[in-house]
C-alpha cells in the first residue's frame, strides 16, 4: 500500500500527517512547522518541505494537500493575492515546484480547499452515504463552509455571501465577539475564550452567544432555501464554546420547522489533512 500524506495549509502555519489504514492520522505521525506567509517564495516552500520530509516520504508517497482559497486546485497555481497571505506565491505553480523539491511524480500531489477538506474528512471518518448532504461550518479566526452531496465535498464560500447587510463572516467568527467587546466594554481581547473566562464580562457574553446562534441558525436556514441539508458539521476554535449556543440554534431550527442534525467535529485539526488525504483514496 503507498504511503499516502494529507497536508493541511493555514495562514501561519503547515500540518502533515501519515494516513493509517486509509482512515486515521495518528499523533506520532504528524509534523508540523511555523510557515511567514509573508516570506518570499523560497521561505515558504522550504518550510513546507521540510514539514513534509520529516515524515519519511519516498518517490511513491502520495500527497492531498488543503489550500486556503483563491487556488487553481486542478492544475495546483496559486491565486492568493488580496488576502495578506503567501503574496510571493501569487501565480506560481506550486504543484510543479513542490513535485521537483520533493523528487516526486507531479501526478502524486493533489489539492483541495480547505473548507472542502475539513468536511471531506468528517465525512470519510464517519462513513456516511456518499448521497448524504452534508454541510460543513468553521467558525474561527474566520468563516469557512463546504458543501458535500456526493463523491468530494466543494467550497462553498460562505463566508462572503451578503448577510444582515453586511457579510457572513461579520456575524459568524471571532471578530463579531471581539469588535462588540471593545464598543461594549471598552476593552480589547483575542477571542471568545477571554471574555467566557472573565468574570467581569462572561455574563454578557453569555447573552451575545445567543444572538450569534440566532445568526448560526439564520445562515443555516439561508442555505437551506436553495439545497436539502440533512447533516451540519461545525468546526474551527470556537466550537469549544458550543454548549453555550447550540441548543439555541436547534431551537430556533425546528421553531422554523427545519430539523438538520447538528454535530460538532470529530477530528478537530486532523480533518482537513484526513479530508485531503482521503482523496487518494475516492479516486
Amino acid at each position: 500500500m503507498k504511503q499516502i500524506v494529507g497536508i493541511d495549509i493555514g495562514g501561519s502555519h503547515i500540518s502533515a500527517g501519515i494516513l493509517q489504514n486509509g482512515m486515521t492520522i495518528d499523533d506520532a505521525e504528524v509534523a508540523r512547522e511555523s510557515v511567514n506567509s509573508l516570506g518570499t517564495k523560497e521561505e515558504i516552500l522550504g518550510a513546507w518541505g521540510r514539514c513534509i520530509q520529516s515524515l519519511g516520504i519516498s518517490k511513491h508517497t502520495l500527497l492531498g494537500i488543503a489550500m486556503p482559497a483563491p487556488f487553481d486546485y486542478e492544475n495546483g497555481v496559486s491565486l492568493i493575492l488580496e488576502q495578506g497571505k503567501y503574496l510571493s506565491l501569487y501565480q506560481v505553480n506550486v504543484k510543479l515546484t513542490l513535485a521537483d523539491r520533493l523528487g516526486l511524480p507531479v501526478d502524486n500531489i493533489a489539492f483541495i480547499n480547505d473548507a472542502a477538506a475539513f468536511l471531506q474528512g468528517e465525512a470519510h471518518a464517519a462513513g456516511w452515504p456518499r448521497n448524504t448532504n452534508l454541510m460543513g461550518i468553521t467558525l474561527g479566526t474566520g468563516l469557512g463552509g463546504a458543501f458535500k452531496s456526493g463523491k468530494f465535498a466543494e467550497d462553498g464560500a460562505i463566508w462572503s455571501i451578503p448577510f444582515k447587510g453586511g457579510i457572513a463572516e461579520d456575524y459568524l467568527s471571532t471578530s463579531f465577539f471581539t469588535k462588540w467587546a471593545k464598543v461594549h466594554f471598552g476593552i480589547e481581547v483575542h477571542g471568545l475564550k477571554d471574555l467566557l473566562t472573565n468574570q467581569q464580562t462572561r455574563e454578557d457574553t453569555l447573552a451575545k452567544l445567543r444572538v450569534f446562534a440566532g445568526h448560526l441558525a439564520d445562515l443555516i436556514l439561508l442555505q437551506q432555501e436553495s439545497r436539502k441539508i440533512d447533516k451540519v458539521i461545525l468546526g474551527g476554535n470556537m466550537v469549544k464554546a458550543a454548549a453555550y449556543f447550540l441548543p439555541e440554534v436547534k431551537r430556533i431550527l425546528q421553531d422554523f420547522g427545519s430539523s438538520p442534525e447538528l454535530l460538532i467535529s470529530r477530528l478537530g485539526e486532523k480533518a482537513a489533512m484526513i479530508g485531503a488525504a482521503s482523496i487518494h483514496n475516492e479516486n
